[in-house]
């Protein structure tokens, strides 16, 4: 008798009323499951035929489990799911996100190897709009406690495109239930806080969409994510060793002269 692969990584996926792109999600992971993943949603509770597409995928494919009840946000969507989650690896995928096609296999490599134990796997991440134009692509390959306090440094802001061990958690703590938007940013800054090596690859894991509509979007066209942001640094630069605030003060100058310097050499050519 063949013993089956003991699952190795956990896929959630918290939704609420996302039938739309439901189906697109479950199809994503399973054209390209490999044993040891499951995939795990999340449901608050939606009545939009989001339970009957569960119900049906789930009878098609083993890997996908299930629950549907009211909860109190996608942070406590989230944590509900890493209780859950039977893989001692995690990753995040929101219903209108997607893998990038064939990287689990790479990813799953990189989590099996014992030389990456403990650390939080970043790839890059695809920016897509409403009329499926890529924007742009994010490239975390530089990550710290003194740039992410200086807001110089690009950061996963997509969780489709980075993996951890779920136990990083016990070090950490979970996800806010109070926050609803920025609980990705608040997680690496405990990250980096608590010193868990971040190792960068520079392959494309996840894909993004920046949907008008999506609660993500219209937080950037009201602009409060980005004061939202400003408010998350201000906290975790007060939590900071006095040497990593000096390191914070002289980042921001640098970068602002390098800014009017090159905004000068603009403007003469």
């Amino acid at each position: 008798m063949i013993t089956p692969e003991p699952l190795i990584l956990t896929i959630i996926t918290p939704v609420y009323n996302g039938s739309a792109y439901l189906q697109g999600c479950l199809e994503n992971v399973a054209n390209q499951w490999i044993e040891g993943i499951e995939h795990l949603i999340i449901d608050g509770g939606s009545k939009d035929g989001t339970t009957d597409i569960l119900e049906e995928y789930s009878a098609k494919y083993p890997h996908i489990r299930w629950i549907s009840e009211k909860d109190k946000g996608q942070s406590d969507a989230m944590n509900k799911g890493i209780h859950m989650a039977k893989g001692s690896w995690i990753s995040f995928l929101n219903v209108d996100d997607f893998y990038e096609s064939k990287s689990m296999i790479s990813v799953l490599e990189k989590i099996k190897s014992r030389k990456n134990h403990g650390c939080l796997l970043v790839g890059n991440l695809k920016i897509w709009n409403e009329k499926e134009e890529l924007i742009s692509i994010n490239r975390p390959s530089s990550i710290s406690l003194p740039l992410m306090l200086a807001d110089i440094c690009e950061w996963p802001f997509n969780p489709s495109a980075y993996f951890y061990p779920a136990s990083i958690h016990q070090k950490i703590g979970y996800f806010p239930e109070e926050e609803h938007y920025a609980m990705d940013y608040d997680f690496f800054f405990k990250v980096v806080l608590a010193k868990i090596p971040i190792l960068y690859f520079n392959e494309v894991w996840g894909n993004f969409r920046l949907l008008p509509d999506a609660k993500t979007g219209k937080d950037q066209i009201e602009n409060t994510s980005f004061q939202r942001a400003a408010l998350i640094r201000k906290h975790y630069l007060q939590l900071s060793a006095p040497n990593i605030q000096i390191q914070v003060w002289f980042l921001k100058r640098f970068w602002s002269v390098r800014n009017k310097m090159y905004s000068m050499f603009i403007h003469q050519s």
